[in-house]
Formats: C-alpha cells, sequence, structure tokens
C-alpha cells in the first residue's frame, strides 16, 4: 500500500516525463493524440446498450490474440464487449465483427484511469498475459469490477521477483479474482506473488486461436514456394543471421530443389538488407513478398508484412523459431500445428510450450550453426518428417477448449 501511495504522488512527474517522451516516440504519440476520440466513439455506444459490459485487454498484438477465441464465445445478446490495446499497430487488427467497441487504454495516471473506469462501468475486466497497470487494477476495483488474468505467466527472470517490485505485485494480486495459468510449473511461480487459491490451471488461450486460424487459413504465396519442399525461418532479428547463414548449404538447398523463406520479426529495411545481402553472398536469388513480379528460378523469399506468419507455416515443412539468441524466443505453437519439425535458440524459457517441446522431444534445441544444419537436412528424411507430424498434432490436440472453459467460468463467477 505504501509503494502505491509513493507510485501515485509522482504521477505529475511522470506525466511530464511521458509529455516530453511523446514528442519523440511515434507510438506514444500516436496514442496520445487518438485516445479521446476513440474512447468517446465507444462511450457513445455504450449509452446506448443495457447490456453487461465486459472489458478486454491487450497489450498488443500478441495479446490480442490470445483474447479472439475467448471473445468468440460470449453471447454478443447479452455483453457488450469492449476491448482495449496499447499498442496502434493493434487498433488494425481488432476483431471488429466479434465484439462492440475498442479504445486505447488509458495512460496509468490516477485521473485519466478512474475516469475510465467511472465511465466504461465494466463488470468484468479481462487481462490476457502480464500487462497489469497499478492504477487499473486499484480503480477498477473502486467501481467493483471483478478483475481476471488469463495465460499468466512468469518467467524466471522476471522483475516481478524483484525485492521491492514484488511487494507491489502481491498487493495487486490481492485485488484479483482468479488469475488462469497453463501449468503446475507456472502454478508454483506465481504463488510466489499470489494467493494460490485464486490460482487455477486451464491452459492457454492461444492453441484455440492457432487451431482456428488454422482451419480458416486462405494465406497463398508465388506460386513457385507452394510446392516445393520449403524452410522457414520466422520472427528472425539480427542475432539470428549468424547462425542462420553459417548453417545454410548453398549445394544443399540446390541440388534437393529446397526453397527459403525468412520472416522478419520487424521487418525494418535494414534487417532486410542483411538478409538480401547474405543471401546474395551464397548466390541465393531473393526475392520481397511485395515484389509484384515473382520470378520462377527464385529460391528465397522475403516476407516483408507483418501479421500473415502463422498462416505462413502452411507451407514449411521444417522451422527456425527466432529471438532465441535475444529476449526469447517467439510463438512456437504457429508452426507445430502444421506438423512443422521446429528448432530454435537457447533463450527459450520463457514459453512453456517450448519448454514441453524440449522435454518431449517435439522441439530441437540450437546452440550453433553445426545443430541448426542438422536439423535442415531432416527435410530429407520422409519417415522422420511423417512421424514427427503425427507426434505433434497429438500433443497439441490435448491442448484446445481452453477458451469456452475459461469464459464459461468468468461469467459464473462474476458475482
Amino acid at each position: 500500500m505504501i509503494l502505491y501511495i509513493l507510485y501515485l504522488s509522482i504521477s505529475p512527474i511522470l506525466w511530464i516525463i511521458l509529455l516530453i517522451v511523446s514528442l519523440f516516440n511515434k507510438k506514444i504519440n500516436t496514442r496520445w493524440k487518438n485516445y479521446k476520440k476513440l474512447l468517446n466513439k465507444s462511450l457513445n455506444k455504450i449509452e446506448l446498450t443495457n447490456k453487461k459490459i465486459l472489458l478486454f485487454h491487450a497489450a498488443s498484438n500478441g495479446e490480442l490474440e490470445q483474447i479472439k477465441p475467448i471473445i468468440r464465445n460470449i453471447n454478443r445478446e447479452k455483453y457488450f464487449i469492449i476491448l482495449t490495446t496499447s499498442s496502434p499497430s493493434s487498433i488494425g487488427h481488432m476483431p471488429i465483427n466479434e465484439i462492440d467497441s475498442y479504445c486505447y487504454q488509458a495512460f496509468d495516471f490516477p485521473w485519466s484511469v478512474n475516469s475510465f473506469f467511472k465511465k466504461v462501468k465494466p463488470e468484468n475486466y479481462i487481462i490476457t498475459r502480464h500487462d497489469i497497470w497499478p492504477n487499473h487494477i486499484v480503480l477498477s476495483k473502486k467501481y467493483s469490477t471483478n478483475i481476471f488474468l488469463i495465460n499468466a505467466n512468469l518467467p524466471h527472470s522476471s522483475k516481478r521477483l524483484f525485492p521491492i517490485i514484488k511487494y507491489i505485485y502481491k498487493y495487486l494480486f490481492k485485488k484479483f479474482n482468479l488469475v488462469y495459468t497453463v501449468s503446475e510449473n507456472m502454478k508454483n511461480k506465481l504463488s510466489e506473488l499470489i494467493d494460490i487459491q485464486k490460482i487455477k490451471i486451464i491452459g492457454d488461450t492461444r492453441f484455440d486461436q492457432i487451431n482456428h486460424r488454422y482451419k480458416t487459413n486462405k494465406q497463398t504465396l508465388p506460386s513457385n514456394f507452394m510446392e516445393t519442399k520449403n524452410i522457414l525461418f520466422g520472427s528472425i532479428e539480427h542475432k539470428d543471421l549468424g547462425i542462420i547463414f553459417n548453417a545454410i548449404d548453398n549445394d544443399f538447398i540446390k541440388q534437393n530443389n529446397i526453397k527459403l523463406i525468412f520472416v522478419p520479426h520487424e521487418p525494418s529495411d535494414e534487417l532486410i538488407l542483411s538478409i538480401e545481402k547474405k543471401l546474395a553472398h551464397l548466390k541465393i536469388k531473393s526475392l520481397l513478398l511485395s515484389n509484384p513480379e515473382y520470378e520462377i528460378n527464385t529460391d528465397a523469399l522475403i516476407v516483408d508484412k507483418v501479421g500473415i506468419l502463422a498462416d505462413i507455416y502452411k507451407y514449411s515443412l521444417i522451422s527456425y523459431i527466432g529471438c532465441g539468441f535475444g529476449k526469447g524466443v517467439h510463438n512456437v505453437i504457429e508452426p507445430a500445428i502444421y506438423g512443422n519439425i521446429i528448432c530454435f535458440g537457447p533463450n527459450y524459457h520463457i514459453l512453456n510450450e517450448a519448454t514441453e517441446m524440449i522435454n518431449k522431444k517435439l522441439a530441437y534445441l540450437v546452440n550453433n550453426p553445426s545443430d541448426l544444419l542438422d536439423v535442415l537436412k531432416l527435410i530429407n528424411k520422409e519417415d522422420k518428417l511423417t512421424q514427427h507430424s503425427k507426434n505433434i498434432k497429438r500433443y497439441l490436440e490435448t491442448k484446445f477448449d481452453t477458451s469456452s472453459i475459461i469464459i464459461k467460468q468468468i461469467l459464473n463467477d462474476e458475482n
């Protein structure tokens, strides 16, 4: 409580700092300028409804994907759904046909947050993963809002376990009604911050969303990449390039009619140019997905578009998942649902499913180019590919239907 009061006392200073930062940060500036406009649109709709208000929050696109399967299980005749986000890039990916309104999350200043909850008056506030802000939690309770956290995650290196910060989060988590997490191991970790009676092991809604995308996938690629043996390097960053390009054997690629697909985590001009140069050095001809003049004899495709990686795995047999040599490996479920052989770098412990896949020998750990080359060569072993595909799909089948269970419990527990 004392730490929260201290946080409140420095709010005016934080407001000034954020205002200055917004002058130089495009994302913060966009959110700052458009917050009231989007909120007012939502409030106009809320005034016209007599439904119960459900507030969902997704920090950015990854969290947004986790919330979508929950929303699809809600009775729209009974509930009004408002969805907030912190990221301007998520605004263009809102599931507008499955919600009633959306806006930016209020910056975590007491006056902004109090005004938001006073006007919106949600009965339930549902957050996914870890985007928890002190004023949002404390002040939502002032208006008798029930608070739930789904897909709760706490990596062993989380700053939330640091001595002072730990006490802040213990205080905040006391205000949650329930916290849903993915495994017994994660429940034990979370119990350092949360009353264990409030934690339920239920699974991860991302599996349901990925299954939904799998069933509705209509993504296509240039024709010469749709009927070949493809190796995909997804969510890659600069730290992955050394491993990847020291493992690629041009002779092996040519002799086996293999094509390569590169999907940067963030398709910056700098990263794309670096990939192009390294491919040219190996005498591998590449093209950009945005290039309308596809060349039949091209052996490498660089995807310079965001939001379609999950669907492109449909066309690959082996996938290297990036950022495992940086802050942590990215989504490993997306290639798994297509039966891909999966590999990634050593920083994978932030994802429970990545850890499970390694332990169950459903994924390969890459520590160096030699490890990666060994995995890439599996592309010619059809028996291995077939058996792996069966094993990993069997693993995924145990993970589905979490979303419907969670929302039924939340709506039943709302009193």
